[in-house]
């Protein structure tokens, strides 16, 4: 309070200093003061990460932030409508300041779909050529993601080259899974081994089942190797041909690696849930489960989740859609329902979520009083929940009727209140095939690119 009107004449130093400790909306009152303090604004410190959010009513400010911080910034995020011609063309544009950026550390991208809407047929080389300017120009990258997109990812080995040129020992996370819509029909590039190799600070890898193999997961058993805390695998179509991965491998990639989480998401893989049994094994340190539109539900897989996992499954988020506006029923070869045995055995099951199939209200109850204060989450929507009710020895379901008090029985036994998912609280695809389901799945898939 003593300097009084001398705040104006502080050194440059102190004004930065004191810039840090504020929000972005307190530095730009703050910046008012005068010219000096303007100038120090947009000091190279207070801009470290950014967030280019690409819509109309943010696309202005995200702009100018690439003009005057496009050079120095070390995190750069760039969310885009996939489907806008606009803010694709503006992410390639920032995508090329970046390209001169040598402290660039972080690159990530965060677009509305695994499918881009090119302006014009050559825009994917000038895309592809603006992250590779990234990675040649950055000095010490150690965090790249291409977002999901199937057409990028599709030169993942051409990048993977270059990350291993300029970034082998730098690089700690690498998101190449991708998203396929039609899961029965798509291209496999050639993924070795080798290409993943030289990354020895790798400690969070997404990749896709198809280039999962025992070679490669045997890669980061090696002393030498930082050690590989979390591995992401998208599981689209099988091949027949596929190497099935042995328990030998995850028992050897464990025991080097022992905080190793692994998360497992199936998108749009029919292939994917029937072999399920196949793929899972008991030495896997499974900690989250997602599938995502796969129209049908392996009951004797959750049965083994169950078994198996008791001391690592966190996550269980099973999302479906509706079949002629009715849930579906699934069938199990226990008496006990698959999901309550789930609940009971996993205790360290956090957050759960099943929508588009049949569920009792005796079971939603029960789950709640298993898990109880444990869940976080706990979806389950209103018309997934079915009752039986019986009259003159006939016995039939109802869907999204039930005890006014059922409610509350989840509630005190989960100890926070709880209520069902509405309907227009649920992703369009559950009801309508022809929806988008993308935006059911994308920002779930891409918040595990965040670290």
């Amino acid at each position: 309070m003593a300097a009084g009107p001398k705040w104006g004449s502080l050194p440059s130093v102190l004004i930065v200093d004191i810039l840090s400790y504020l929000s972005h909306e307190d530095r730009l009152k703050a910046s008012s003061v005068n010219k000096r303090w303007r100038n120090c604004l947009f000091h190279p410190s207070l801009w470290n990460n950014i967030k280019f959010q690409l819509g109309f009513s943010k696309r202005h400010r995200s702009r100018f932030l690439a003009d005057r911080c496009g050079r120095f910034v070390r995190e750069a995020v760039i969310k885009f409508n996939a489907h806008s011609c606009t803010e694709v063309r503006e992410c390639s544009r920032i995508i090329s300041i970046l390209g001169s950026n040598k402290n660039l550390q972080h690159f990530a991208l965060f677009p509305s779909s695994c499918h881009i809407e090119w302006p014009d047929t050559n825009f994917v080389q000038r895309f592809l050529n603006g992250l590779e300017s990234i990675i040649q120009t950055s000095r010490r990258l150690k965090h790249f993601s291409l977002g999901c997109v199937e057409e990028l990812l599709e030169h993942s080995n051409h990048l993977l080259q270059l990350l291993s040129k300029h970034h082998s020992q730098s690089l700690k996370h690498l998101f190449l899974a991708s998203v396929k819509e039609d899961s029965e029909n798509y291209g496999i590039i050639w993924l070795t081994p080798d290409d993943l190799r030289p990354f020895h600070q790798l400690s969070h890898l997404s990749i896709d089942y198809d280039y999962l193999t025992n070679s490669v997961l045997e890669s980061f058993v090696d002393r030498s190797r930082a050690k590989l805390e979390k591995l992401i695998i998208h599981i689209h179509g099988i091949e027949s041909t596929h190497e099935k991965i042995s328990n030998a491998s995850w028992q050897m990639i464990t025991a080097h690696n022992p905080s190793l989480a692994v998360t497992i998401n199936l998108v749009h893989s029919f292939d994917g849930v029937e072999s399920l049994l196949d793929i899972l094994q008991p030495n896997l340190p499974l900690t989250h489960f997602r599938q995502f539109f796969c129209n049908n539900l392996n009951t004797a897989a959750i049965n083994y989740m169950s078994t198996h996992y008791r001391n690592s499954l966190r996550v269980v988020y099973i999302l479906d859609g509706l079949m002629d506006g009715y849930p579906v029923p699934y069938f199990s070869h226990t008496e006990e329902d698959p999901f309550v045995m789930l609940a009971w055995r996993c205790t360290k099951l956090q957050d759960f979520s099943l929508i588009g199939y049949e569920i009792s209200d005796d079971d939603v109850i029960a789950i709640a009083r298993l898990r109880g204060h444990n869940l976080r989450t706990y979806s389950v929507p209103h018309c997934c929940i079915c009752t039986v009710e019986e009259e003159d020895h006939i016995a039939w379901v109802s869907h999204g009727c039930y005890p006014q008090d059922f409610p509350q029985k989840v509630s005190e036994n989960l100890k926070w209140e709880w209520t069902p998912i509405e309907d227009d609280e649920l992703p369009l695809a559950v009801f309508d095939i022809s929806a988008d389901a993308e935006r059911a799945y994308m920002s779930t898939l891409l918040s595990d690119q965040q670290v």
